[in-house]
């Protein structure tokens, strides 16, 4: 079957060859309809500097959507028709899986129906593959990784009204942080980009504050409108140079939340400005169940239109177009972009 596979590091090829998925008693078998380019994992695996992953060749995508259309005997949470996220693949002797979303068919399994059974050292990853509602377009609903995503990861970080937080970075998932910011009653948003359409968006979005490195001092910044500094200072981007800028510029007892991850796995702390209590939280891989916990109330945001999905997803392609999409984000010339089978 087709799908985008990544040959070894620095290629990435559309191929016809891939093993078609092999159900077991408790999977369903899904049709992906889309599934979106990951601004920041995916273009890490293509060039070979993402953390804790070397296995190559592999089929690409994380941010599956489709539909099932086959179910295995055990299966009792997934019917035919249903929409699905986070649908996978699984090694076979010619790819592993880079989650392997990126391919017309792929699997999900039923976490639930295996505990019930008694089923031992059922992998908890299978409690984000969750189905979303006929009402929401599958195309765009794929989007709804990155928000559950996101969102448990503010929660974990201690997001919550009445905090000064401010978040670096702008693409689609500084974008959600900031609708999420807002839903969470944070009042004093402040949010940085070096690009000036990003971070107007940004406005759009609730961002009380903008801010942009290529004109202006975000130190200063923050110093004048936060003379006690910010409770949460959030790196979206993964640059390991902004850990400091937040030791900087946080309060007492204040946290430099690390969300995006940076190609690079060292750095040196400089707490010379910091105040004398702080600390550094990383939080860059969703915990399924805090994922699926959240998974009801980021479905309800977007139903009743407190997330718009258009505000993330701005372009929509063929999967036979990828190349100019990959090249789209590379330039950051877009937002999520949706390859579409």
């Amino acid at each position: 079957m087709k799908g985008l596979v990544i040959p070894k590091i620095g290629s990435l090829s559309l191929t016809d060859d891939i093993p078609e998925p092999v159900m077991g008693p408790y999977d369903a078998l899904v049709e992906v309809l889309a599934c979106g380019i990951c601004n920041g994992t995916d273009l890490k695996m293509i060039d070979g500097h993402f953390k804790g992953f070397n296995t190559y060749p592999c089929v690409l995508g994380h941010e599956g959507c489709g539909r099932v259309v086959a179910v295995g005997e055990k299966v009792r949470n997934y019917k035919l028709g249903d929409i699905v996220l986070r649908a996978k693949l699984r090694d076979t002797e010619r790819y592993y899986s880079g989650w392997g979303s990126f391919a017309e068919r792929a699997l999900v399994s039923d976490y639930w129906a295996m505990v019930a059974d008694g089923c031992r050292d059922v992998p908890v990853k299978h409690m984000a593959e969750q189905v979303i509602p006929p009402d929401i377009d599958p195309v765009k609903g794929q989007m709804i990784i990155t928000l559950k995503e996101v969102y448990s990861a503010l929660l974990r970080f201690g997001v919550s009204a009445g905090k000064k937080v401010m978040i670096n970075g702008c693409g689609p998932v500084g974008q959600a942080m900031t609708v999420f910011c807002k839903l969470l009653g944070v009042s004093d948003l402040m949010v940085s980009d070096m690009d000036a359409a990003r971070l107007e968006k940004a406005g759009r979005l609730g961002a009380d504050i903008l801010v942009n490195p290529a004109s202006e001092s975000v130190e200063e910044v923050v110093k004048h409108r936060f003379p006690d500094g910010v409770d949460i200072f959030i790196d979206a981007v993964g640059k390991n140079e902004l850990i400091n800028l937040g030791l900087r510029v946080i309060g007492f007892n204040g946290k430099v939340a690390v969300y995006g991850i940076s190609p690079v796995t060292h750095a040196a702390f400089d707490w010379e400005n910091a105040p004398y209590n702080w600390n550094v939280q990383f939080v860059q891989k969703p915990t399924f169940p805090e994922e699926a916990a959240v998974h009801n109330q980021v479905v309800e945001f977007v139903r009743r239109g407190a997330i718009d999905l258009d505000d993330f997803v701005t372009h929509i392609m063929p999967v036979e177009e990828y190349e100019r999409g990959f090249d789209l984000v590379r330039r950051r010339e877009a937002g999520k972009i949706s390859l579409t089978f």
